[in-house]
């Protein structure tokens, strides 16, 4: 049984979201008004995506034999492809679960983007939400291995989770994406870092009407350096408020509940 509802209630980002988040494999199709568009998931990553402004940049990444190339095509492409979908105010969505490859897309002999590798979700979240921070200001005018830090986690988190936030410490305010989040602590996504072990004011709103948050947190690892890394900060939270505790909840929730149908329905 598919997964699938209208963008009005689910919009396509948090769709994308869920469906990184979950690791899931399938087709995710959308049509809202003249526009139909699609992504490919394996394991929670996008091997491609069409939306019809995207079309001649898809025929060129599907033609072009060079893998490095290709790969470079691909990235522009899909985000090319979601930026366009994103838009979307409403229409209807559908995912269907599935590990076979997709072998022809418009025509394309896709097959080997499956072989150069799916595209982190995560960091072409981060790309998209730089892109469209980036257009609404001018329309105004060596970490710890990540195994041996999970292993001190007290909290489930949730990722890759995109939200824009701000962390504040002596005078100076670094603007960023919390790309995953719990009761706990959350990783910031940053091109500034904050000091190894110092402790900031972040800022930030969650969606679906619950409001802005802010809480204390402690910098307990840092993240700068290597290839295909998320550059950024990870946050401990000092002791939460009651409200910022029962709205992170809030969400947290809701956004496993939305999981939870992926998983049962489609």
């Amino acid at each position: 049984m598919p997964f699938k509802g209208r963008l009005e209630a689910t919009p396509l980002l948090e769709l994308v979201q869920i469906l990184a988040y979950s690791r899931k494999s399938g087709l995710l199709t959308v049509k809202g008004g003249d526009v139909r568009g699609l992504v490919i998931f394996q394991d929670g990553n996008v091997v491609c995506a069409y939306s019809p402004g995207a079309l001649s940049l898809l025929v060129k990444a599907a033609k072009e034999t060079d893998p490095n190339h290709r790969f470079s095509l691909r990235r522009i492409q899909v985000l090319t492809s979601l930026r366009e979908l994103f838009n979307l105010p409403e229409g209807d969505y559908r995912f269907v679960r599935g590990s076979r490859p997709v072998p022809e897309l418009e025509g394309l002999d896709i097959r080997m983007f499956y072989e150069d590798g799916a595209l982190d979700s995560g960091d072409l979240l981060i790309a998209l939400e730089k892109a469209m921070f980036e257009e609404a200001e001018i329309a105004r005018a060596t970490p710890p291995p990540e195994e041996d830090f999970s292993r001190k986690r007290q909290h489930e988190r949730f990722g890759p989770i995109i939200i824009k936030g701000e962390l504040v410490h002596s005078g100076t305010t670094l603007k960023g994406f919390l790309t995953n989040l719990s009761l706990g602590g959350t990783f910031f996504h940053a091109d500034e870092m904050p000091s190894l072990d110092s402790v900031c004011e972040l800022r930030f709103a969650l969606p679906d009407e619950l409001g802005p948050c802010q809480t204390r947190a402690k910098v307990v690892w840092l993240r700068s350096e290597g290839p295909n890394t998320k550059k950024g900060a990870g946050l401990a939270f000092e002791p939460l408020s009651a409200e910022t505790e029962h709205k992170i909840s809030a969400y947290l929730q809701k956004f496993q509940d939305l999981v939870s149908n992926v998983d049962t329905q489609a």
